[in-house]
């Protein structure tokens, strides 16, 4: 799931002064106005409405704190290792659990491309988890799929199950991190 990155329209970098934003804005607005280009109007719709949406996540800092987590984690797309299963040495193929955990899993990340189907995807994660409960990277994608949604309490919660499995997963300390410092009041 590719976001337009607001900072880059504005050409301001975290952390923003809320007093910038609003002069940069302003600038933007006067110089994309459909009014002051009517030779492209399409374009300077495009822009402008661009803009405003830009502006309008940028200025709430509850609406900033998703977007901010939005750009910089992303869910995995392969199901990875099993946590915690011993494997058979002799043991040829996957097992019907395995293979339906990771069935769930991949439908788990096609509903998430889409934000109407979020809750379709957060359904996917979780059936693939009762068929693998060790699956981290579905705790991840769920814990991701949480932050994406705001609600960062239960992300730190999926995330932290993720870090308890594997200690050294460095992007997932990074996205645990990012979702602790919004649940404790630390913006980033």
């Amino acid at each position: 799931m590719q976001k337009k990155n607001y900072y880059e329209i504005f050409k301001l970098y975290p952390p923003i002064d809320e007093n910038h934003l609003r002069d940069v804005y302003k600038q933007l607005i006067f110089e994309y106005h459909p009014d002051r280009n009517p030779e492209r109007m399409d374009w300077a719709v495009e822009h402008t409405m661009e803009i405003v949406e830009a502006y309008n996540v940028l200025s709430d800092p509850e609406r900033r704190d998703v977007y901010n987590f939005q750009i910089r984690i992303d869910i995995r797309k392969e199901p990875g290792e099993n946590i915690g299963v011993k494997k058979a040495l002799l043991k040829v193929g996957k097992s019907s659990d395995e293979i339906q955990g990771e069935a769930h899993f991949h439908k788990g990340n096609a509903f998430f491309e889409e934000k109407d189907t979020w809750n379709q995807a957060q359904h996917e994660w979780n059936q693939s988890l009762k068929y693998l409960p060790g699956l981290a990277n579905a705790w991840y994608n769920l814990g991701v799929l949480f932050g994406y949604q705001g609600n960062f309490k239960d992300s730190l919660s999926c995330l932290n199950r993720v870090i308890k499995m594997c200690p050294q997963d460095a992007e997932a300390k990074k996205a645990q991190n990012m979702a602790m410092s919004y649940v404790y009041g630390k913006r980033v």
